[in-house]
């Protein structure tokens, strides 16, 4: 797992995220996401949830994933804890998040997320590893 940090950015919140390999850009990021909206530690494992994304390149997907699982949050109400990767290449993810159901009198509420945004939105690769950056409407 990489490592997340929370970025203020006006009007907005974003997370930088710093991982040793691709995968752990994505579970990090989803890790980061649901740790802005509760505190992670009160989730428990319930429920699994399978995610499917398809995009036309690793930004994109990474996008589009992000805002699967902000989907699946104000939808179903499912927030989640762990995250495993199934497969994942530039253009398609496949993942199982274990979580449960956001209950208010459980988990603190944290900020509202509405979206991942292409704002500023930076994903690169380097020698110690990979770093990206994602900003959120909230």
């Amino acid at each position: 797992m990489g490592n997340i940090e929370i970025l203020d950015v006006s009007g907005d919140l974003g997370i930088k995220v710093l991982a040793a390999n691709l995968e752990d850009v994505f579970s990090t990021a989803a890790i980061g996401l649901y740790s802005l909206t509760t505190g992670i530690d009160s989730i428990e494992p319930l429920t699994t949830v399978q995610v499917n994304v398809t995009e036309d390149s690793v930004e994109r997907l990474l996008v589009a994933w992000l805002n699967e699982l902000i989907y699946l949050l104000d939808t179903n109400g499912f927030i989640g804890k762990q995250v495993t990767l199934m497969s994942l290449d530039d253009r398609h993810i496949s993942a199982e998040i274990i979580g449960e159901s956001f209950n208010p009198e459980k988990h603190d509420s944290g900020f509202l997320i509405k979206a991942a945004t292409y704002h500023k939105l930076r994903l690169d690769k380097s020698d110690p590893g990979w770093s990206a950056e994602i900003i959120f409407d909230i």
